[in-house]
């Protein structure tokens, strides 16, 4: 039996996909802002033994509930609570999850080499494999929200065939649907929502909805997330509910968080960088758009993806990673495209247009080499010759992925395309596990922490920031750190003559007209110079201790 037909190509893609995004888990250093934040709180968590709760140092962090926090501090506890990569740990479950389901899902849609190929897009994307290296919640989400609409197409193909559903499948849906609650809140109920509107409007019929056992299956829900609810608002007064609700998701709805904002249309605008190597099969799917409406299966399909997409496009906060719950629907329909029979009567122009923007599709991994070149030269810093290097082979891989997207395009077998999609997934590996840890001027915070490492008079008991209070530097040095302003780091110093201040230049002036007001003999600063990613600016950060030898004291 051939290798694309076996269960061996889908255990071979997932040993390969563990190694890349172990490999990445562990040369990434800890990333601004809201990776470092979750792994820090996760962290906390452990420490406490608090798992109720969310705190981020002393402050009640409500922008998500508590169930990546309990997946990350449960890795954590078992692989060591310093190492990001422990924290990470429960995303590559989550992305090995997600695979193993595009499969089996796609068994029922296709013959087993379109199935393995939705598992290889899905797998192999920019996307999917840049959240996989974060302790992030979205790609948990992803393999829930996929559980969750398995379960639904279940009993959508049995009311349409008029046969019966499996046993349990009402229970996953709802069950997938809890979890996705206690993770990101009401993203899964909402995608469950819009998805069943859609199909229900297409075939003017909701009777197949009784299949869910709505009654049953909402109090199931809140059997599973009610208790945390009712513990969480208890112990903090309702104020972590309050916050979460409107600190977090109104503001999402109403307006671009935390300067997110994007105009609508800004994801499809997104989607040929997100997807690639996937990208030439766009094309593909939007002129078979027409043959994807006519079957129940592939409709189940449009209608997971959407309505809400359009969501997405009108709501003005936008994040890459939101596409992620109904990313799985769109590799679905791509994968159902791979070898596309060109009609003989098609016009000249339309002829020669399809594998133009095919080439172009596969070209965009062009565009990574020139990020990787750019970012080697701005930001490779004390790491540039690595970072050059790793440049140099994102080329390369651009190069041979072309080369493959060529075979396929023009005999349209598939070989090439699988070594298309290989050759990409190789060009992630060295973009993420390579070239993102060799730029060193992004990584400032791992910087000032092997600094301090590396002191003679070793690591300080007490430290205080000012003006530099980036996540990934708590995570670096501990709970206990203090975010300070110059004055404030100052005074530190003076009651804390063993601590040391960790100074952001325009935190510097405030500083040290403060430690001459209170007469403070300060050693010479040790100085770090990096890019805050977060903020878009260059920083210069210094390390300033009490002179333990006073220069003006009498001799003898």
């Amino acid at each position: 039996m051939p290798l694309f037909d076996s269960r061996a190509a889908l255990y071979g893609l997932m040993a390969i996909l563990t190694m890349v995004v172990l490999i990445g888990h562990h040369a990434v250093p800890p990333m601004d802002r809201d990776e470092s934040r979750f792994a820090q709180a996760s962290r906390q968590m452990v420490q406490s033994g608090d798992y109720i709760t969310v705190k981020f140092q002393d402050e009640l962090r409500a922008k998500k509930p508590a169930g990546i926090y309990w997946a990350q501090s449960f890795f954590a506890s078992l692989f060591g609570t310093d190492d990001i990569a422990s924290y990470r740990f429960v995303n590559l479950l989550a992305l090995l999850a997600a695979v193993f389901m595009l499969y089996h899902i796609g068994l029922r849609l296709y013959e087993p080499r379109a199935a393995l190929a939705a598992a290889a897009l899905l797998g192999s994307s920019f996307i999917v494999l840049g959240e996989a290296h974060l302790a992030k919640t979205d790609s948990v989400l992803m393999a829930l929200a996929l559980a969750q609409q398995w379960a639904l197409l279940t009993i959508y193909r049995a009311a349409d065939t008029e046969t019966v559903a499996p046993r349990y499948s009402w229970f996953w849906f709802w069950v997938a649907m809890a979890v996705g609650v206690l993770v990101k809140g009401p993203v899964l109920p909402v995608l469950a929502v819009l998805t069943v509107t859609a199909l229900s409007l297409w075939h003017r019929d909701v009777g197949w909805l009784a299949g869910l056992r709505p009654v049953y299956g909402v109090g199931l829900v809140m059997v599973i997330c009610l208790p945390w609810a009712i513990m969480v608002s208890a112990a903090t007064g309702g104020a972590f509910l309050d916050l979460a609700f409107k600190g977090d998701f109104l503001a999402k709805v109403k307006s671009g968080q935390e300067s997110h904002g994007v105009f609508p249309g800004a994801f499809l605008l997104m989607l040929p960088v997100l997807v690639w190597p996937g990208t030439p099969l766009l094309v593909t799917a939007v002129s078979g758009m027409r043959g994807l409406l006519a079957g129940p299966t592939t409709r189940f399909l449009v209608a997971w993806l959407v309505p809400f997409w359009v969501m997405l496009e009108l709501v003005p906060t936008k994040l890459p990673h939101y596409i992620l719950p109904v990313l799985p629907a769109l590799c679905l329909i791509l994968a159902g495209r791979v070898i596309a029979p060109v009609p003989p009567s098609l016009p000249q122009w339309r002829g020669w247009l399809g594998p133009a923007l095919r080439y172009l599709g596969v070209a965009v991994g062009f565009g990574f080499a020139v990020v990787a070149f750019w970012g080697a030269v701005v930001f490779g810093g004390t790491d540039s010759r690595a970072a050059m290097l790793y440049a140099m082979l994102v080329l390369l891989l651009a190069l041979v992925t072309m080369m493959f997207g060529h075979y396929w395009i023009s005999r349209g077998l598939w070989a090439p395309f699988f070594a298309m999609l290989a050759a990409g997934l190789l060009l992630h590996l060295v973009f993420f596990a390579g070239l993102v840890p060799s730029l060193s001027r992004l990584h400032v915070s791992k910087a000032v922490a092997g600094t301090i490492a590396a002191m003679p008079s070793g690591r300080p008991v007490v430290m205080a920031a000012a003006g530099y209070h980036e996540p990934s530097l708590v995570f670096q040095l501990g709970r206990d750190l203090l975010l300070v302003d110059g004055r404030e780091a100052a005074l530190f110093l003076a009651e804390a003559p063993a601590g040391l201040a960790i100074i952001e230049q325009r935190q510097k002036a405030l500083f040290l007209q403060t430690a001459q007001a209170l007469n403070l003999q300060l050693a010479d600063p040790q100085q770090i110079d990096g890019f805050n990613i977060s903020k878009g600016r260059s920083v210069s950060i210094f390390l300033y201790r009490t002179d333990m030898f006073d220069a003006k004291a009498p001799k003898g």
